[in-house]
């Protein structure tokens, strides 16, 4: 499989995600889709900073949830991600009203990242 194939497999398994999360109302039934982001991203390491961007485009392009990209977090605690989160509430002039979602994916990179609870794979 190619870079470009999968970078956008990752893409439809994490829209897929959040499908799931908008119309089932349910952590465990878009859990299935993270693992096989999971599995995808970890077959090729190598891509890291091109997932990296993925992650943040689609966070930023409201594209994905705070849900998706906390879950892959917890897992995979990526630096850039995070600091890229830090950043812009940072920058927000009113983070306490609009920077919740920034904040939970931040809270996803703690061992007592309370969603956790919600899933059986964590």
């Amino acid at each position: 499989m190619g870079t470009d194939e999968l970078i956008k497999r990752v893409e439809e398994e994490l829209l897929g995600a959040e499908h799931v999360l908008c119309t089932e109302f349910s952590f465990d039934l878009a859990e299935p889709n993270y693992v096989r982001c999971l599995e995808l991203i970890g077959g090729a390491p190598e891509l890291r900073p091109q997932f990296e961007e993925l992650l943040i485009a689609l966070f930023k392009d409201r594209k994905v949830s705070d849900e998706p990209i906390a879950y892959l977090m917890h897992k995979l605690r990526w630096p850039k991600v995070r600091e890229w989160m830090e950043g812009q509430l940072r920058e927000m002039p009113d983070a306490i009203a609009t920077g919740a979602p920034f904040e939970k994916v931040i809270a996803a990179y703690s061992d007592r990242w309370e969603n956790r609870e919600f899933y059986k794979e964590l």
